[in-house]
């Protein structure tokens, strides 16, 4: 990439993960292929420095902290004469002891018929499909291997980052680069206290389900699948590398945008996670994992409300901030929202 910009890396990958990507948050299984010998390098292409890295970071943590939201996660309304959408931005992994709850939240939860989140985890044909459509496509298929494709340099620094989490990186050489990049955030956060079963999607999931409710969802684990999978592979080589260059660092920044979110300061989280010209993504990696998606669930959401009754949407907090939010494309489209 020829613009100084922080690629996914397992910051944001952790908040990808977090707040804009899949309710999955275990990291696929890895493998014990033995490594394929290293093909011929090419001439390893410019990187940021982590001090670079970290300076475009502070310069958009001082432009979230620059606002301010209620002092609790935020909630917006969508309605018509016979059909309510609440929608609530959730963050998937948490430190178990956050308090986030709050009484709009529960109210939402027990008059909702139907609870809709980001994707189907849970049901026999749902597993299939992680295995088949997301697992599958992370992985090699050509003969080549994760080592094959990065350079001397490069491969330096991604095994000296998967070391420090207890992983060799032959470990991970039948993964593609994306694939990698999330196994890495993700351990890493899970290491430093991050709980999957402390997320919003599973203890919302859970209630829902004791209290029988109905579930749907915006997407399906191929589309999702595809945000990561179709990216130029020169930019998920990036991703990898500044995943492990800032690896240490994940979880200090993962924490600040969580106490964003846990504001309700829906401006900070934009500037932190959903700005295109923020610190957090390539071109291609913002359009992929926050505008084609975010554009491909607003019908959905139309749909719903041709159905009456009350519904409840849970999903990544990252997709309902910033300049390209399903909540602007909703009002871009003459729906009147409620909420910030």
């Amino acid at each position: 990439m020829n613009r100084l910009r922080l690629g996914v890396s397992s910051a944001i990958l952790g908040t990808a993960l977090a707040l804009s990507a899949c309710g999955n948050n275990e990291p696929a299984p890895v493998s014990d292929t033995d490594a394929v010998d290293v093909a011929e390098t090419t001439e390893a292409p410019t990187r940021a420095s982590k001090e670079e890295i970290l300076t475009r970071f502070e310069g958009a943590l001082e432009n979230a902290r620059a606002s301010s939201g209620p002092g609790a996660p935020v909630m917006w309304t969508l309605s018509d004469e016979d059909t309510v959408i609440n929608i609530f931005g959730t963050v998937h992994l948490l430190r178990p002891d956050l308090e986030w709850r709050t009484d709009a939240l529960n109210q939402a939860i027990e008059s909702a018929d139907t609870i809709v989140f980001e994707v189907d985890m849970k049901s026999e044909e749902a597993q299939r499909a992680i295995a088949t459509d997301f697992l599958a496509r992370g992985m090699y298929q050509d003969g080549r291997t994760l080592k094959d494709v990065l350079n001397d340099e490069d491969e330096a620094v991604i095994s000296a980052a998967f070391d420090s989490i207890g992983v060799p990186l032959d470990a991970m050489n039948t993964f593609e680069p994306w694939m990698a990049s999330v196994n890495l955030g993700v351990m890493k956060l899970v290491a430093d206290g991050y709980d999957p079963n402390s997320g919003v999607e599973t203890v919302i999931e859970a209630e829902g389900s004791a209290a029988g409710k109905s579930f749907a969802y915006l997407e399906t684990i191929s589309q999702q699948a595809d945000a990561f999978d179709l990216l130029a592979e020169d930019d998920q080589v990036q991703m990898l590398y500044e995943s492990a260059l800032l690896l240490d660092e994940t979880p200090r920044m993962l924490d600040l945008l969580v106490d964003e979110w846990a504001d309700g300061d829906v401006a900070g989280i934009g500037s932190l996670m959903a700005d295109p010209d923020g610190y957090g993504f390539t071109d291609e990696a913002y359009e992929r994992l926050i505008v084609t998606r975010n554009e491909a669930w607003i019908p959905v959401i139309e749909d719903m409300l041709e159905q009456p009754g009350s519904i409840l949407i849970a999903a990544g907090a990252g997709h309902f901030a910033g300049p390209d939010s399903v909540i602007t494309m909703l009002r871009d489209k003459g729906y009147e929202v409620e909420g910030p």
